[in-house]
């Protein structure tokens, strides 16, 4: 369905704000790790846009150098800065994003002027020439689904140090394209499921072949049948084929997060948005991120202000300890060796998804799901260092980092739950 776009820069949407959000929080952590690690870096923004709304908000690319000026900061008492490319492919507003990049410090980004598919390969290969071996975190916004290739996601795996996504997937819009090509008829109300939908270039495919290589696989095909005959609804269709992306994407990246961007409880998604890695840090700190980010948008948003008096998912599903605390058994009685905190952590966000932030889990706040299970004799705790050097009493810190490590496991077949 084909939409006026020319209003499209001139003010940024909150879902947009939501969007940046929980790519600028990610950053700032994620470029403090891999200076820490003295490592190059290759960013790319592969659909920058402006670089700046009309209204003055910034962009993703201004996002992205903001966050990394922060880690910059951050690192520079350490003495040494690594290489990084910073990159912004786009096509059909590169005069105006280079000139809201204007005062960047020189050689730190570069604008790609034209398509993403056309400019993506031949970016990655002179990054390998010109880094080494760096590490890739890749930033997805497209606008529609037809240049999203699960290939070229997998090949990063095999080429770089390490490989990060954050990709905008519009759900809907794959449902809307792949009734298309298969000829079944999408019962939905297209103007109130896609309005206000950030969709610049909105795709319009029939060919199967196509949504096969963007899906990574056919698995997509029997959800088009299953929704033709009323099996499903297009929600439940939607969901599915969000939760078997995520499943493929997860045969080269060990950890796969989302999160549903939607306006009003109940609502379909404006879409999804997909982060994976292949480290446990990175599931914990995105995870503990879209926690945030789901609070600002239920409270802010999707209730105009008003406090919840129950935790919510960004799938609106309440969560109470019970829930969490079954969760946890399950995942604890596969746990029988020593396990490293922030490996279980990223464990059970990738198996259960985004139930809660990380203070709900193990921080040392009383309550918090670990600490009672190690109060309650459930599981085995080895701390490093496991005396404070002041005092040289035992430790009882439940986050990893700045020199301190946590291993558990289960004790025994005791199950908190009974």
């Amino acid at each position: 369905m084909a939409k006026d776009n020319k209003k499209f820069f001139e003010q940024k949407k909150i879902w947009s704000k939501v969007k940046d959000e929980l790519l600028g929080c990610y950053l700032v952590p994620y470029f403090n790790k891999i200076l820490s690690m003295r490592n190059p870096i290759l960013y790319v923004d592969c659909f920058a846009g402006k670089g700046r709304f009309d209204d003055g908000e910034n962009g993703s690319p201004l996002t992205a150098l903001e966050s990394f000026e922060l880690s910059i900061q951050m690192a520079r008492p350490n003495g040494y800065i690594p290489s990084v490319q910073m990159k912004f492919i786009e096509l059909n507003h590169a005069d105006a994003l280079k000139t809201n990049l204007t005062g960047q410090p020189a050689g730190r980004c570069e604008v790609v002027d034209g398509k993403f598919e056309d400019n993506i390969i031949p970016l990655l290969q002179r990054a390998m020439k010109s880094l080494g071996n760096p590490n890739v975190f890749l930033y997805v916004d497209p606008y529609g689904i037809k240049v999203l290739n699960a290939a070229l996601f997998d090949s990063l795996t095999d080429k770089f140090a390490t490989a990060e996504l954050l990709i905008n997937l519009n759900s809907f819009g794959f449902i809307r394209e792949a009734c298309r090509a298969m000829k079944v008829a999408f019962r939905e109300k297209e103007d109130e499921i896609f309005r206000d939908l950030e969709e610049y270039d909105s795709s319009i495919m029939d060919s199967i072949d196509e949504l096969s290589e963007i899906a990574g696989g056919d698995y997509w095909q029997q959800i088009i049948r299953d929704y033709s005959s009323g099996t499903i609804d297009c929600y439940k269709a939607e969901k599915e084929f969000a939760r078997q992306y995520k499943l493929r994407l997860r045969q080269k990246y060990s950890y796969v997060l989302d999160m549903p961007i939607r306006l009003k409880p109940g609502q379909h998604p404006k879409y999804r948005m997909v982060h994976a890695t292949n480290h446990p840090d990175g599931c914990t700190l995105m995870a503990d991120n879209i926690a945030k980010r789901t609070d600002h948008l239920i409270v802010e948003v999707q209730n105009k202000g008003q406090l919840s008096l129950m935790a919510q998912t960004a799938e609106n599903e309440i969560i109470d300890d019970k829930m969490l605390a079954e969760k946890m058994d399950e995942l604890l009685s596969k746990t029988t060796e020593y396990t490293r905190l922030n490996k279980f952590l990223a464990d059970f966000y990738n198996e259960y998804g985004v139930l809660c932030d990380l203070s709900r889990l193990s921080s040392g706040r009383n309550g918090s799901i670990l600490k009672t299970l190690e109060k309650s004799g459930i599981i085995d705790v080895q701390r490093n260092p496991a005396v404070t050097e002041k005092t040289g009493r035992p430790t009882t810190f439940w986050q990893e980092g700045k020199g301190k490590t946590l291993s558990l496991r289960k004790r025994n077949e005791i199950s908190w739950t009974q």
